[in-house]
């Protein structure tokens, strides 16, 4: 798998990557806003060939500004459980480590992000907006785990169905 940074000429095969496996331009729209509104932290695309088979994309946090958020996790539904989707998050933990991130949040199912170090109990003392039951936690900085914070997500992001469906493309 080659996991590379976008271009303006991949606007168009990630949108039709992300409309076809999530049935929605919903999806798209969310990456779309996030970027025009100077609030991605980092995408990446994964091939396998000249054939997209992945996509992930984190974002900024308002709230505490210096931590990120999974925003979005895809996987072709003709590569799942493959492994492509947690390498796709080792990868971008990698590169939030490199950047200094602190921490990262997802919404999602928390027995696979638990998969790849995220914990719903580090997240348990964070104040949250929504979907409690599926937030978790990568504690990266020390004193990040099981810290108080209030979190203010960018407007762009979007947990779809409080945060279950949004990360159903997984694997």
């Amino acid at each position: 798998m080659e996991l590379r940074e976008l271009t303006r000429d991949d606007e168009l095969a990630l949108s039709i990557f992300l409309d076809s496996e999530c049935g929605h331009s919903q999806m798209y729209q969310t990456v779309k806003n996030l970027r025009d509104s100077n609030m991605l932290a980092m995408d990446r695309l994964a091939f396998e060939g000249d054939k997209i088979v992945g996509y992930v994309c984190f974002a900024k946090m308002v709230q505490p500004a210096d931590w990120w958020v999974l925003a979005v996790l895809v996987v072709s539904s003709h590569e799942r459980k493959k492994g492509i989707g947690r390498e796709l998050v080792y990868r971008g933990m990698h590169h939030a480590r490199r950047a200094k991130c602190p921490a990262v949040v997802v919404v999602g199912d928390p027995d696979y992000f638990a998969q790849v170090g995220f914990s719903t109990s580090a997240a348990r003392n964070l104040q949250l907006p929504f979907a409690k039951d599926y937030t978790s936690l990568h504690p990266i900085a020390p004193g990040t785990g099981l810290s108080a914070h209030e979190l203010i997500y960018p407007t762009a992001f979007v947990p779809f169905d409080q945060g279950t469906e949004s990360q159903a493309e997984l694997s």
